[in-house]
């Protein structure tokens, strides 16, 4: 069934208002309304459909599923019903069925830029990079007047390393408006990651005519011009966050074999056997909280992402949230509240620690522990380095230094391997420093 061949009927006007009561959140009367509409009309895929987001809404995963395979199993050619199950398998993290139905819907209707638009989606949650830049680049055939499809594909190739690809994207949105944001940022960024820093910097420099205050155009100023940035702006961080919080447990557990969070809660568990309250910095989905499970005290979240989250509270293992930033979050605790405080993964972002461990110091009870990561910079390499990836590492000896600068006693460091990368580790160590009786 094709989508000309769905009648116009007054079926549409009863299946919308359901969808307006679905987005209502009156699920129970849009529940006895689509039955309604099902007695009606037994057999219609559009029934499905929006049984389909009606069970989404529910928080029924699986009769969401059921409603949509059923809806491509009585109109397998329909390019509607193939998109929209692609996109509930995106959505519930099945990727490698969700790219085989959106290839399907390519082949059905690929000259549709809203199925290319959707299917585009379902490539970046999968984050399968070859295939999103495929599509985009179709996407601009069959739309090039949309300046939005030319960055984000500028934006992928430069993520993969085609750079020079990358940069001819953001010439073009830059030929037709010369002060576009996004493409100078980009093409800076681009020309940073290429080793043009001459280039990169005229780019900044225009960027930083048009908002002297941005803390992004700031930060890739310094990178253009050979510095390297005490940290990384809070939006930086929030945006990347925000962009993975729905597949960030799959991505770095399954994909990344990262076991820092199981690693830290067992050693909490062998110093604080009994009662005790924990500052989880950078709590993201809530890793840490998982491996801990609920405690006899407060377990308190510190996140600058709202994505990342929602997806921590449905543990239902931390007691609350500041959605702020992690330094501001120190900064602000009043002294001596915690047990233990832990940044896993987190200071790769931050950069210069300098105040955070002497204000951590400053919030741990008598006797508590400062528990943290970093990625490891080389002895011969500078206290702090930025890598390519924009991620911070640190040289392990000044990290010692600064804790116990800053009061910590029983500093200890043990190297490991963080995370894996392209099947290669990351080296990193974690720090467990106490504060003094």
């Amino acid at each position: 069934m094709t989508t000309s061949a769905i009648p116009n009927d007054p079926l549409v006007k009863r299946l919308e208002t359901v969808r307006h009561l679905i987005g209502s959140g009156k699920l129970s009367e849009a529940a006895e309304r689509l039955q309604g509409v099902a007695k009606s009309a037994p057999g219609d895929p559009r029934v499905y459909l929006v049984g389909m987001h009606l069970a989404e809404a529910a928080g029924n995963s699986q009769k969401a599923l059921d409603a949509a395979r059923r809806a491509v199993q009585l109109t397998p050619q329909w390019p509607v019903a193939v998109t929209e199950l692609a996109l509930l398998l995106a959505r519930q993290n099945q990727f490698p069925e969700a790219i085989k139905y959106a290839q399907q819907a390519v082949q059905l209707d690929g000259d549709n830029p809203e199925v290319i638009g959707r299917v585009i989606d379902i490539a970046h949650r999968a984050q399968h990079a070859e295939l999103a830049i495929e599509w985009l680049a179709h996407a601009v055939v069959l739309v090039p007047s949309d300046m939005k499809i030319r960055l984000d594909l500028a934006r992928d190739l430069r993520f993969t390393g085609k750079f020079d690809e990358s940069i001819a994207f953001y010439d073009s949105v830059l030929q037709q408006v010369p002060a576009q944001p996004e493409a100078l940022l980009g093409r800076a960024q681009t020309r940073v990651a290429m080793g043009r820093r001459e280039l990169a910097l005229a780019d900044t420099d225009a960027l930083l005519a048009l908002d002297a205050t941005n803390e992004e155009y700031q930060y890739w100023h310094t990178l253009a011009q050979g510095g390297t940035p005490s940290r990384q702006p809070v939006t930086m961080v929030r945006d990347l966050y925000e962009a993975m919080a729905g597949t960030y447990d799959q991505h770095v557990v399954a994909g990344l074999k990262y076991k820092l969070p199981r690693d830290v809660a067992a050693r909490i568990r062998a110093l604080y056997p009994e009662s005790l309250n924990v500052l989880d910095l950078g709590s993201g989905t809530g890793l840490l909280g998982v491996c801990l499970g609920r405690i006899q005290g407060a377990l308190i979240g510190v996140e600058i992402s709202p994505k990342m989250v929602e997806q921590a509270a449905r543990h239902n293992v931390y007691d609350r949230f500041h959605t702020v930033d992690l330094l501001d979050a120190l900064q602000e605790t009043p002294e001596g509240l915690y047990d233990v405080i832990t940044a896993l993964d987190v200071f790769i972002y931050v950069g210069e620690l300098g105040a955070a461990i002497p204000n951590a110091l400053r919030v741990l009870k008598t006797g508590g522990h400062f528990m943290f990561s970093c990625e490891t910079a080389a002895p011969e390499e500078a206290d702090l380095v930025l890598r390519p990836n924009q991620r911070y590492a640190h040289k392990a000896s000044h990290v010692e230094a600064l804790c116990r600068a800053a009061g910590f006693q029983d500093v200890t460091l043990e190297a490991m391997p963080l995370r894996y990368e392209n099947n290669e580790p990351v080296p990193g160590f974690l720090v467990i420093a106490r504060k003094p009786a």
